[in-house]
């Protein structure tokens, strides 16, 4: 079974000579097709195969439900070191890759629904591969030491790859996509920002919503409505943990809900998506009466993040920010993790990593976010201790330092309807 490709003339068959609803400018995307195929000849990268939806948007231009699904493969990317890309994809999305992609060489497999197509993809893949001039070539997958990148296919797929590409080296290709993601255009951080101002609108709705009474998936269905609202395209129900929950970190809320009572606290740490770049700003807030020892455990995060703020300045490395972070939590006796901060864009967590141990140094265009934890006096609020901490926010590095985009205002400790 060959694929098929586009019509010529003239090269497309609904929406063309140049997509009618690309997802980012024809500038945007040569630039980031540029900056590949110039990291690609000085890593001695013949062509990039690129299998991710985070990556098939980025490089390949394409958006799709269907990546929810983990029966298809709705597109692999193809980027040679030298020439044009190309989008392999399925008979049934040509049009939508036609009305979005830049890449006009689009090639597509009949019968992307039924499983023996979906076995045959990884070969056509690699036929196409070898057609291209490269089955004998050094070939990156999303795979690497930065990690952060995957193939989201089976393991026999993958194995049905590399037995098709018998004289190929495969090589680590995350140094190339990250060479690329890691350092976000005026337009991604356009995007940033205003997924920030929709979180942070979304919390402020959630918590000056709130009533004595309420369960978590009444304030969870306060935010996610209010996400939507303001302009999100998609919301990660994060974790709204309250009461009883605490202590279980990223589990969501559950449809039948926990009770707020009085003496609890919300910790509110969802993630919410604008034009496909995400949010994720964390806060405690208390449902009252609020106690001095909360108080001072809020502003001991204040004072971490603001000493993160400080150490990430372009050349310092992502250790430095980790080490600033850790100082003041370390000294105020709340303890430590080994992360306090992950870059953000198309996935909610990116390089650079704010770890302990992490050696990447910070230049203008990363972006990520700042989040110091901490554990009370006492520890957990259901063991009679003043609770978690937790303060997150947006961190742009640009030439003279950084800008901050700040979440919920800090000033905001408890719910306006508190319990008293």
């Amino acid at each position: 079974m060959a694929l098929r490709k586009a019509p010529a003339p003239p090269g497309y068959e609904l929406f063309g000579p140049d997509p009618t609803f690309p997802d980012v400018p024809y500038a945007e995307w040569k630039s980031r097709i540029d900056r590949a195929q110039a990291l690609m000849k000085e890593k001695k990268i013949d062509i990039l195969m690129l299998w991710s939806e985070q990556n098939c948007r980025y490089f390949g231009g394409f958006t799709s439900n269907h990546w929810m699904l983990p029966s298809i493969q709705p597109m692999v990317t193809l980027i040679p070191k030298d020439g044009d890309p190309v989008n392999i994809t399925g008979e049934f999305f040509r049009w939508a890759a036609e009305a979005q992609c830049w890449i006009r060489d689009i090639r597509t497999q009949a019968d992307v629904h039924e499983t023996h197509s979906e076995r045959a993809f990884p070969r056509e893949v690699a036929d196409t591969v070898k057609e291209m001039g490269y089955g004998k070539a050094n070939v990156a997958l999303e795979m690497g030491q930065i990690a952060h990148t995957w193939i989201p296919r089976p393991l026999n797929d993958i194995q049905t790859l590399m037995q098709s590409l018998p004289d190929a080296k495969f090589v680590d290709g995350d140094v190339i996509v990250w060479g690329c993601r890691m350092i976000k255009s005026v337009l991604e951080i356009e995007r940033l920002k205003k997924a920030a101002a929709i979180h942070r609108q979304a919390q402020m709705t959630a918590v000056s919503r709130f009533k004595p009474g309420m369960t978590e998936q009444d304030v969870g269905r306060q935010w996610i409505i209010a996400a939507f609202e303001n302009g999100a395209d998609w919301v990660n129900p994060g974790h709204i943990m309250v009461g009883a929950k605490e202590g279980m970190f990223d589990t969501g809320f559950h449809f039948e809900g926990v009770t707020i009572k009085k003496g609890d606290y919300l910790s509110l740490d969802q993630a919410l998506r604008y034009k496909g770049y995400w949010a994720d700003m964390g806060r405690m807030v208390d449902v009252g009466p609020v106690s001095e020892g909360f108080i001072k455990g809020c502003d001991v995060m204040h004072q971490a993040f603001d000493a993160g703020v400080a150490a990430a300045r372009p050349g310092a490395k992502a250790k430095d920010v980790w080490a600033a972070v850790a100082g003041v939590v370390e000294k105020a006796g709340m303890g430590t993790i080994e992360m306090v901060g992950h870059g953000i864009g198309l996935d909610i967590q990116e390089p650079p990593v704010l770890g302990r141990s992490e050696e990447t140094v910070l230049r203008p265009g990363m972006v990520f976010e700042i989040e110091p934890t901490g554990m009370g006096e006492g520890g957990m609020r259901k063991y009679g201790g003043v609770g978690t901490f937790h303060f997150e926010n947006l961190v742009i590095i640009n030439e003279k330092g950084n800008e901050v985009v700040m979440g919920l205002p800090k000033e905001v400790l408890e719910v306006p309807n508190a319990f008293k």
